[in-house]
């Protein structure tokens, strides 16, 4: 009987929104603080927030060996060399572009699902995919430099390949420990002395806290983001991953939306932004009707 992924489909779009938002409010800041000190702050107020809400609703059959597995292996991809290389992309290339390289993601989190999940996306899902790439894309992409290809730009390839690698992961540890807080959590948990051990092999300036407004919102990213967490996690256990990853890729409309709102010196709205909210949603909306 296949998965009704209505849900999943609602908790995917509402996480895309907080994914955007967090992404631009964590612009600013990331600007004047080191990236170690920003990624570690993250995560410590990632796995607070979270323990206190997967403790709540905490049952002990919940919890597994292979669960724990998975998700210290996404404390890995996911929070120590995603959230780092993520954070860098924001500051090299800003949220617009960054949301834009990450919407390839749903082609690798695709290819992993039909690999290994054995699920068979059909002509709807694979073609809204390539919409919603193609339209984020449209959206957010701008030459600089007179150049279409910057070095900085491979920070957001990078990003994107954690994300699509994460989606399998969480899968993969959500169906063998279905605690939807906990389970990141205990990732964050993993990814802190990970961060802090690189403390004595990096660059001081990683590790500069900057000014207190920085800190201060940084914190804010970091409680907002649990919640964004627990969005991911939703959408992932009420649909299928191939239909989940294309809409939360459909964030980088949320971003240009946010950065004009919150960051007018470094965007302009162009017909081609236009084109692309349209093709990004008729990618949605196949997606969505293809389930």
């Amino acid at each position: 009987m296949a998965m009704d992924n209505t849900m999943g489909i609602v908790w995917a779009l509402a996480a895309a929104i907080m994914a955007a938002f967090t992404g631009v409010l964590a612009a600013r800041p990331l600007r004047h603080m080191g990236l170690m000190s920003a990624t570690l702050l993250t995560n410590v107020f990632n796995m607070l927030v979270l323990a206190l809400f997967g403790w709540w609703e905490y049952e002990p059959e919940d919890v597994t060996l292979e669960g724990m597995l998975w998700f210290a292996l996404l404390g890995v991809t996911a929070y120590s060399y995603g959230r780092l290389v993520y954070y860098k992309a924001i500051d090299a290339i800003g949220p617009p572009r960054l949301m834009t390289l990450m919407s390839t993601s749903p082609l690798l989190s695709l290819t992993l699902a039909v690999l290994f999940l054995g699920e068979q996306p059909g002509p709807a899902v694979l073609g809204g995919t390539g919409l919603v790439v193609a339209g984020v894309i449209l959206v957010s992409y701008e030459p600089a430099r007179g150049r279409w290809f910057q070095p900085a730009i491979l920070w957001g390839f990078a990003s994107a390949i954690s994300l699509g690698v994460s989606v399998f992961i969480r899968k993969k540890g959500l169906d063998a420990m279905p605690n939807i807080a906990l389970t990141v959590a205990w990732s964050n948990m993993v990814s802190i002395p990970i961060i802090y051990s690189l403390r004595y092999l990096s660059p001081p300036a990683l590790f500069d806290w900057g000014p207190r407004w920085a800190v201060v919102t940084i914190i804010l990213v970091g409680v907002l983001n649990s919640g964004n967490q627990l969005l991911y996690n939703l959408a992932i256990i009420n649909a299928e991953v191939s239909v989940v990853g294309p809409i939360i890729a459909s964030m980088p409309i949320f971003s240009v939306v946010f950065t004009v709102l919150m960051l007018r010196d470094m965007t302009r709205v162009r017909p081609r932004l236009v084109v692309g909210v349209c093709v990004t949603v008729a990618g949605m909306a196949a997606v969505a009707l293809g389930r």
